[in-house]
């Protein structure tokens, strides 16, 4: 009897277990032969629902991409090495063996001086021109100045932008016309990858595409990826975490992406935001945390419904992006950006990266806190603004609301479609036209869509403060798809301090953080936070 009662124990306790991880309690591993696709690909197939499959270390040429659908598994490599550090943007580094000295001026989120221990492997690379690099191991670190001996270069030059990194064990080469990793979700599992590298190679597919269907979000963590002919990532659905991952371009990228939202998710716009800690399961936002970018005008774009939270992350000489309801049928929902770090270096010899802002945004609503974010100012360029706002179907003949209020001044078709400080509050928004939908027929949709109401952005606790470079911004008239033949209103018009955004001392009512690190992620806990980005660098020559 007794023991009958401790079989029961133990069942009810397994099956408890099993309710709390979404799979079953047994889970095996399967390993890959070698990172071959085929290899890869076999493992996964053979894998059951929760099991591990092992990357070996090694570099493998990837023409096609595997599949991960109809079951959630974890998937590892043997490690994709990091973007660990940058220099201080003003010394100058000519690539050559023997004695080098790095004056670091800044980490990546995650990382400190304990990285360089002495024997270290690293790797030294231009900003923007990877093909320029020098390797060795680690003679010292004391004082911010890091000394390697390098015994191994490749390209040719002297420079004033280099990047540390460590040395990746999996590295797949990216010469795919098509995904590396189409992931799909799982009903039941939080489907894992990382700890590889995906280097640049000769092909135009995307790194890792999230797949809605299942419902359960997709970790992507411990990666890094080079930019290559496609977006780094792209997402399908609105929800999944990035974390601990390096991005970087080369050289300086306006597209491809290091992250594309594209969710197409009408039910963004029918139902009020999950701001915060309002994304009560944390699976209503699309996360990217504790994660670097190098060498973007836009590392991201947020479109089609998409609701993103940006946070602890590295933007190294690199802005965000996002699209409004002008080009597309729905534009972005809102996004959330905060305690991120900003690195930006300014010369005058045409060797700036022309950043022409921190965030670039055409619609929808917006979080902007407690970030450091240096002037975006060179001699090369002048003072550029550090959120560039504009209402493009004002003067943009393209999208489902074109050349909005044509004849009219002064706002008087306030508000356009999905504008900057828009959202879902109410429900009951009216545009200037007197309409509560729009048609994107256009687009092939038989559904009208909500024009949205007053759901403002706000801006405050960043390192300077109030933010100070807000630019409203127009579409150009020389773009060729530029509105003719009438007189247009501009943004300025219809993005307006204290109604559409505030920028200030002021949070947004009600709003807290959603917990961090994101507890999806594996390996983290309340008790192993990741300190935010630290190095706040802007130099100026």
């Amino acid at each position: 009897m007794k023991r009958s009662l401790r079989m029961l124990k133990w069942v009810l306790f397994s099956a408890v277990l099993s309710a709390l991880s979404g799979t079953a309690v047994k889970a095996n591993t399967a390993s890959a032969a070698t990172c071959n696709t085929n290899d890869v690909q076999a493992a996964i197939n053979s894998a059951s629902e929760g099991d591990t499959v092992m990357i070996p270390a090694g570099t493998c040429t990837w023409a096609s991409g595997v599949t991960i659908s109809g079951k959630g598994i974890i998937l590892k490599g043997a490690g994709s090495g990091r973007i660990v550090a940058y220099d201080n943007g003003t010394e100058t580094l000519t690539v050559g063996t023997g004695t080098k000295t790095v004056n670091v001026a800044g980490f990546s989120p995650g990382f400190s001086g304990s990285t360089f221990a002495a024997g270290t492997v690293l790797r030294i690379f231009e900003n923007a021109a990877r093909s320029n690099w020098m390797q060795g191991t680690v003679s010292s670190y004391s004082g911010g100045v890091l000394t390697m001996n390098i015994t191994g270069t490749g390209g040719s030059g002297s420079a004033h932008r280099w990047l540390i990194s460590t040395v990746p064990s999996t590295v797949f080469i990216n010469n795919s016309s098509s995904t590396l990793f189409a992931v799909t979700e799982d009903s039941t599992f939080h489907t894992n990858l990382g700890g590889f590298k995906i280097q640049a190679g000769s092909g135009s597919g995307k790194g890792v595409d999230f797949i809605g269907g299942g419902g359960q979000a997709i970790i992507l963590q411990n990666c890094w990826i080079e930019q290559g002919g496609g977006d780094s990532v792209h997402t399908g659905v609105n929800r999944g975490v990035v974390s601990n991952c390096s991005f970087d371009s080369s050289g300086f990228s306006m597209a491809p992406l290091a992250v594309h939202l594209q969710p197409y998710d009408e039910t963004a716009w029918a139902t009020t935001s999950y701001f915060g800690a309002n994304d009560t399961t944390g699976q209503h936002n699309f996360y990217v945390e504790t994660s670097d970018f190098h060498a973007y005008l836009n590392s991201t774009d947020n479109d089609e419904g998409a609701r993103s939270v940006f946070r602890y992350n590295l933007f190294d000489n690199a802005g965000f992006g996002t699209h409004g309801a002008d080009t597309g049928p729905m534009g972005q929902r809102y996004f959330e950006y905060y305690n991120n770090t900003g690195v930006f270096n300014g010369y005058s010899d045409l060797s700036t990266f022309p950043m022409n802002w921190w965030m670039f945004v055409r619609g929808g609503t917006f979080v902007v806190h407690d970030n450091a974010l240096p002037t975006l100012q060179s001699q090369d360029y002048g003072t550029k603004g550090d959120i560039n706002m504009t209402v493009m179907n004002l003067q943009r003949s393209a999208g489902p609301n074109p050349c909005w209020g044509a004849g009219t001044t002064n706002g008087a078709r306030y508000i356009s479609p999905r504008q900057v400080g828009s959202g879902r509050v109410t429900g009951t928004g009216v545009a200037g036209n007197g309409q509560s939908t729009y048609s994107a027929g256009s687009y092939g949709w038989s559904t009208t869509e909500y024009v949205g109401d007053s759901e403002p952005a706000y801006i405050w606790g960043n390192s300077r403060q109030p933010l100070g470079n807000i630019a409203i911004s127009d579409y150009s008239s020389s773009g060729t798809d530029a509105c003719t033949g009438s007189t247009y209103d501009t943004s300025a018009n219809y993005i307006k301090l204290n109604r559409d955004y505030f920028n200030g001392s002021t949070p947004k009512p009600g709003y807290t953080p959603y917990t961090y690190p994101h507890p999806l992620v594996l390996g983290q806990s309340s008790g192993n936070v990741p300190a935010p980005p630290a190095g706040l660098s802007a130099s100026v020559q």
